[in-house]
């Protein structure tokens, strides 16, 4: 089968298919249109024969009446019978016997005699069937139906006396076309012939099954009908030769094997001709195709040793400049293929840059430790540098790459035994540690560490470079080569999460691998399957008691997970660009809420959280503005919360964003404030009216006396910046009393109210003991 297979696709088969490829299509497009140009032909040669068929019939029934008419012509004017016409009612006896012996002289089959008021005064028929007279006065030739047959009739007028200007009466007479198509008409046509007289077969001259023709349509110019009579195959003509309407059409017929018998010699002749001369020339291409591919085949078993990596054997000669070239081609190809191989190894196990081995040389490694060595057991440290895309952006992408020369440098120069080391990424490097068996792996790792504890030396910059690390132990945490890889990118993942310097893998960290996916691409459908809910926290104004505003804190309620905290999902939110779609929800269930308490006499201020990404999209103001006036509130009853964090992530577009909502009346806040690196010259720039400080500074503010200076500081700052102070995190009276001491103007937390929802909210409102609610 194998030998087949390779048969087939050597260059002599190749070369045979394609000349019998090009033979063969050759040869079927000259036959084809040679045949085509015969058949056309033999065609348009049936057609005229068809045709002259048409007219010689038509001639001999032209003739037949026009020796008919001009036979009764004469005897219309003999003298004798005129007068045996004058006394025919009187004589019918005497009239019929002549008038018979006329017909009979003349070869009709019937006659007719008229008065002038074409009255009959003879009727040679059986029975009389009337005919139209003034169908038949002229010369042209008429064919009529009378009694199921079909007769070719003519009439001529008579006259008394000659001189008289209106005819007497007439004579009429007709011959059964029967008598006239015999077998002399389809000797003189060379068809058979048929007649139909509307669709029903009169007369037949040879054709026995005259079903098919009955259904044929009147012949167009050049116009052949196939159709089969008595189940041979048969080529049709129907026509009409009489003038005027007539309802009697004729059929020729001949058999298609006698009207192309031409055609189908010559086809025949043709494909043996076409056959011999096919045969000759894939004879001739054999011998053809064997000289040339001889060369070739012995070039082809040198280039299979060569495969084998055998470079020495001998190329031999050959006469023809093509192939000779292609055997020094050859030649040079063995000298060259070694040094190739070389780089092509090293450009695919080794790292161009740091000349360490790259991540396909490493996972080659791991595979044969897991294959070959399954009882050792080994660790995988996986290391990625901290903050390396500020490196490149702030001084090159040149200098990035000088200092991954040198991680490397001081990678290999520990010296390890058995270590093995490569770089698998861009700032991403991957340790073998063999043999960890008996021995603790952290004292090692930290040896790895160290090497990041002294700066770097870039062209006479001094770097200080972090690093994150992942750990991962064959067969502990993984059995397969790809499985260690992994464990040791999710605790790497892990460590730069948490700002760990080294993480060991743990199992866990696949559930919340797996989880956090699920929670990505299940977000957008909570939002659309209404999974997430508003809670309302109240806000506490200080000065009079009253709860004048709440903040909306979005829950989800998972169908499966149940509740989801919002620092678990905000993030991913974050990160999908989801959290557009999050804060439009929000925002529009606000507002609802908020019209909805209003009809009820409550009217709050709703403050709603923003992300940095919602400042950056500046399509956010609006769908504000398009929230506000399909609710129809006032704008000063929304307030939107943006972190500290996110202001400082791109403070240009923040600000650009923020005016624009200021415009438009919206309440704008810093949230959180005091846990970012807020800027004092981008602080006094933002146009916000609120300021939040974080729960963190508020918590143990009773106790702690350094908070209490942070909160003290926060709030002067805030009024020399001509903004109010909210202080969230609540939890005592203390806490309370030490915030009014300080002016500030709002509270939050637990100790007031926890966060609720809105069917729990009214009722704790009208409950509490805070003074009515005052107006936003």
């Amino acid at each position: 089968m194998n030998s087949i297979v390779t048969k087939k696709i050597t260059l002599q088969n190749r070369i045979l298919i394609f000349v019998a490829t090009i033979l063969i299509a050759v040869a079927a497009i000259v036959s084809v249109t040679t045949l085509q140009s015969a058949y056309q032909h033999s065609t348009l040669q049936l057609t005229e024969r068809f045709d002259t068929a048409r007219q010689v019939l038509s001639y001999k029934l032209s003739n037949d009446h026009q020796t008919l008419r001009n036979s009764l012509g004469t005897a219309a004017k003999d003298f004798n019978i005129k007068e045996l016409i004058a006394s025919g009612r009187d004589d019918p006896e005497s009239l019929r016997v002549a008038m018979l012996n006329q017909q009979r002289r003349l070869g009709a089959d019937f006659t007719l005699v008229l008065d002038q008021q074409h009255a009959v005064i003879l009727n040679t028929l059986d029975h009389h069937q009337s005919l139209n007279l003034s169908d038949h006065l002229d010369e042209r030739l008429h064919l009529s139906t009378i009694d199921s047959r079909v007769y070719l009739v003519t009439a001529v007028g008579f006259k008394y006396l000659e001189t008289q200007p209106a005819y007497d009466g007439w004579i009429l007479m007709g011959i059964d076309l029967e008598r006239l198509m015999d077998n002399r008409v389809q000797t003189l046509t060379g068809f058979s012939v048929d007649v139909f007289h509307e669709n029903n077969h009169l007369l037949s001259a040879a054709t026995k099954n005259s079903t098919g023709l009955m259904a044929l349509p009147l012949a167009q110019a050049q116009e052949l009908i196939k159709i089969s009579v008595n189940d041979q195959p048969h080529i049709a003509y129907r026509f009409n030769i009489t003038q005027g309407d007539s309802p009697i059409d004729f059929v020729f017929t001949i058999a298609q094997e006698s009207a192309f018998l031409d055609f189908f010699q010559l086809a025949f002749q043709l494909a043996l001709e076409v056959i011999i001369a096919l045969a000759a020339a894939l004879l001739l291409s054999v011998y053809l195709s064997k000289n040339i591919t001889k060369p070739l085949r012995t070039l082809a078993s040198v280039a299979k040793r060569i495969q084998q990596g055998d470079y020495k054997s001998p190329i031999p000669d050959f006469s023809t400049d093509e192939v000779r070239n292609l055997s020094q081609a050859f030649k040079g190809m063995q000298e060259s293929i070694q040094l190739r191989e070389i780089e092509i190894n090293q450009l695919a196990y080794y790292d161009t840059l740091t000349d360490l081995p790259n991540r396909n040389s490493f996972i080659r490694q791991l595979k044969n430790k897991v294959d070959n060595q399954t009882d050792q057991r080994f660790s995988v440290l996986m290391l990625d540098l901290d903050r390396f895309k500020d490196i490149n952006d702030t001084i090159g992408h040149n200098f990035g790459d000088l200092l991954l020369k040198q991680i490397a440098c001081r990678i290999e120069s520990l010296k390890l035994a058995d270590a093995f080391y490569a770089r698998v990424g861009g700032d991403e490097f991957a340790l073998l540690l063999n043999d960890v068996d008996g021995q603790e792996i952290m004292p090692l790792v930290q040896q790895y560490t160290q090497l990041f504890e002294l700066p770097f030396n870039i062209e006479g910059m001094h770097l200080d470079v972090e690093a994150s690390f992942g750990l991962a132990t064959y067969p502990d945490h993984a059995d397969s080569a790809y499985g260690i890889m992994q464990c040791a990118d999710i605790a790497l993942y892990k460590s730069k999460g948490t700002h760990h310097k080294v993480i060991e893998y743990d199992c866990e960290f696949d559930t919340l691998s797996v989880q956090r996916l699920n929670l990505m691409s299940e977000l957008r459908k909570a939002i659309e399957e209404n999974q997430l809910k508003l809670f309302y926290q109240p806000k506490l104004c200080l000065t009079t008691n009253t709860i004048t505003s709440v903040e909306s804190l979005v829950r989800w309620f998972h169908p499966e997970h149940g509740f989801i905290s919002p620092d678990d999902f905000i993030p991913l939110a974050e990160q999908t660009g989801a959290i557009r779609d999050l804060t439009y929800w929000a925002i529009n269930t606000a507002l609802q809420q908020h019209v909805e308490w209003r009809k009820a006499g409550v009217e709050l201020r709703f403050a709603v959280n923003i992300s940095a990404i919602d400042l950056i999209d500046l399509s956010l103001p609006a769908y504000v503005a398009e929230f506000l006036d399909r609710y129809k509130v006032d704008s000063r009853y929304l307030a939107l919360e943006v972190t500290e964090s996110a202001l400082m992530d791109d403070p240009d577009a923040a600000i650009k964003a923020l005016r624009m909502l200021q415009r438009m009346g919206v309440s704008l806040s810093i949230d959180d404030f005091g846990t970012g690196y807020s800027s004092m010259a981008y602080l006094k720039q933002m146009p916000v009216s609120e300021l939040k400080i974080d729960k963190a500074f508020v918590l143990e503010l009773a106790t702690n006396e350094d908070d209490e200076k942070i909160v003290k500081s926060t709030v002067d700052l805030a009024h020399n910046l001509g903004l109010s102070v909210v202080a969230e995190g609540v939890e005592d009276e203390a806490a309370l009393t030490i915030l009014r001491r300080h002016n500030v103007e709002y509270a939050q937390g637990y100790f007031i109210a926890r966060p609720m929802g809105a069917d729990d909210f009214q009722p704790w409102l009208e409950a509490s003991d805070y003074k009515k609610i005052a107006h936003a």
